[in-house]
């Protein structure tokens, strides 16, 4: 009995040692994190993506849709002072964002009509500052339009390409055959948009 115990205890220290020496493994298995660990994990980069300036910049967008919502469909309902200064605000928001090209045209003539309607009572004013803001877009356009075509009128390669689209609408309509089963006006405009790559290829 004395020998087997002699025996025994020196296989108990060893199975203790390796047990001991495993704990701090590199290889063992990691237990999964807790459901904290895991939110901490995910939180971290979406705390990073939201900070940067294009999500600051679409938050705010998304807070001057919501602002615009609320007061078009809550105007009649607040003091004047209230509608006025709200509206004042939201005029400002829609310069930033139509010089920013953040909005188009349309939609900021649509908004600055819709704050009219809600900021003015009297009709016949409403229907004159609706024709304003028409008349102010319109020549804005024209003066856009203007530049545009005198762009396209020292432009080169315009004008290469309105020659030589001259020549394949004349081709196009005297063919006795149109090729691959097109219509004429099909084929009339992929030819057409051959000739404008080939004028505008760098």
């Amino acid at each position: 009995m004395k020998k087997w115990l002699t025996l025994l205890v020196p296989c108990v220290v060893l199975v203790a040692a390796i047990v001991w020496w495993k704990r701090d493994d590199p290889g063992k298995p990691v237990a999964p994190p807790s459901s904290v660990e895991a939110a901490d994990a995910v939180s971290s980069p979406l705390a990073s993506l939201q900070a940067t300036p294009q999500a600051q910049e679409h938050l705010k967008r998304q807070r001057f849709e919501a602002d615009a919502k609320d007061f078009f469909a809550r105007s009649a309902s607040l003091r004047a002072v209230e509608r006025s200064e709200r509206a004042d605000a939201l005029t400002r928001q829609i310069d930033k964002y139509e010089a920013a090209g953040g909005l188009s045209a349309g939609e900021a003539v649509l908004l600055r009509t819709a704050l009219v309607k809600a900021t003015v009572d009297d009709p016949a004013r409403q229907a004159e500052e609706v024709a304003a803001i028409a008349d102010r877009y319109r020549a804005h356009a024209d003066r856009r339009m203007a530049a545009f075509l005198e762009q396209q009128r020292n432009d080169p390669r315009f004008q290469a390409y309105k020659a030589r689209e001259a020549q394949v609408v004349a081709e196009v309509m005297a063919a006795t055959t149109i090729p691959a089963g097109l219509t004429r006006d099909q084929y009339l405009r992929q030819r057409l948009q051959e000739e404008r790559e080939r004028a505008y290829a760098p």
